[in-house]
């Protein structure tokens, strides 16, 4: 395969933990080729071969603190919320697609996001495990089927270092839950059943309850429960490289596309999740 036919990488992120794993499979791969590895100003490893920072060999390819990605690239973030404004905005004037993978964006980076992408395509997804992604399509189409009289209750599970509960999964998961049955998500989900919080079930609630602890990548189980019979829907992530060949698989399946804002359900072919 000769490079001309390689997708070109700009990886924002670069000294991150997914940032040296996209790093890792890029290099591995007969499709992409790494552009550029970017991270943050004055952080370490400013300067260094990006393969020596992902623990391969020399590549050719030094870090850097600058975005500057060439037409018909593909930029994939996966960087810090607060930089997310400033990167959205370098792909939109070099004219290049986006794959990002930031999560706790304000609401005005949402905003600017839905903006961008009339003038470039974007994936954005809070996941891009190819499973999880499965598993929120699967989500919507029982809780349709099994309607409100089923109670729905999420449980997640991650390390003891993240930050956010519940997370974006769950609350995509939820989400499609919700919108299977025709309800809004804000309305209805229950994070809290202890102290002043503490009351019977009500219908129609769906529970969202966040374990924070060890090392675990990621779980996320769905149960919908009735009198004499549980159903449950559980994905468990043992790898975090899953979510980098997601996010590149996104790169390729993004690279040419028309303006829009795309998710990962758009790359496997599944459609709108709601």
């Amino acid at each position: 395969m000769t490079t001309e036919r390689l997708v070109p990488i700009s990886i924002v992120g670069a000294r991150g933990r997914m940032g040296k794993t996209l790093i890792r499979e890029i290099v591995l791969s007969d499709s992409m080729i790494l552009e550029a590895a970017v991270d943050r100003e004055g952080g370490a490893g400013l300067g260094q071969d990006a393969g020596r920072l992902a623990g391969l060999h020399d590549i050719g390819v030094t870090v850097v603190d600058d975005l500057r990605p060439r037409r018909n690239s593909v930029v994939v973030d996966f960087s810090l919320a607060p930089a997310t404004d400033a990167n959205i905005r370098r792909c939109v004037e070099a004219g290049v697609p986006l794959v990002l993978g930031t999560t706790g964006l304000q609401k005005s980076t949402r905003e600017l996001l839905r903006s961008a992408s009339r003038e470039i395509a974007i994936v954005s997804a809070a996941n891009f495990s190819v499973g999880v992604t499965l598993l929120t399509k699967i989500a919507g189409l029982v809780a349709g089927s099994l309607g409100e009289s089923w109670d729905a209750e999420l449980l997640e599970i991650h390390h003891s270092h993240k930050r956010d509960a519940p997370s974006g999964t769950a609350l995509r998961i939820a989400k499609a839950v919700a919108k299977a049955t025709g309800r809004e998500l804000e309305g209805v989900m229950r994070t809290d059943r202890a102290g002043e919080q503490a009351r019977p079930r009500e219908r129609g609630e769906i529970g969202v309850a966040a374990v924070r602890g060890g090392d675990s990548i990621g779980e996320h189980t769905l149960m919908f429960l009735a009198e004499g019979e549980r159903l449950e829907l559980t994905h468990r992530a043992f790898d975090r490289a899953i979510f980098a060949r997601g996010a590149l698989r996104a790169a390729r399946w993004v690279a040419g596309k028309a303006p829009g804002l795309y998710s990962m359900a758009d790359v496997i072919g599944l459609g709108d999740l709601g």
